[in-house]
């Protein structure tokens, strides 16, 4: 994994450079030199990947199912009351 891979997948996951630091228990510019390198440390990579399943599951929902409940849902229930605009504008006055 290169260091650019690894800057995207923390974009992904939210984190910044200080959280991967702290995380791997290494200074920030420790992470800064490995763009000099064809490839980042596998404990670096093996940590991201980690991180990128765990923030999947936990933004893993199943927002889905309350879409049956809304189609079923009748948005126009008020359909039978007019809003009479000009009425309002005749009260400001």
């Amino acid at each position: 994994m290169t260091y650019k891979e690894f800057l995207e997948m923390l974009e992904e996951v939210e984190l910044d450079l200080d959280s991967a630091a702290e995380a791997l228990d290494l200074e920030r510019t420790d992470i800064e030199s490995w763009e000099e390198e064809d490839e980042i440390p596998a404990s670096a990579e093996k940590w991201i990947k980690k991180e990128k399943i765990e923030f999947a599951e936990l933004h893993n929902t199943n927002e889905d199912e309350e879409f049956e409940n809304e189609e079923e849902t009748d948005l126009n229930d008020n359909e039978d009351e007019d809003i009479n605009f000009d009425d309002e504008k005749e009260e400001e006055k």
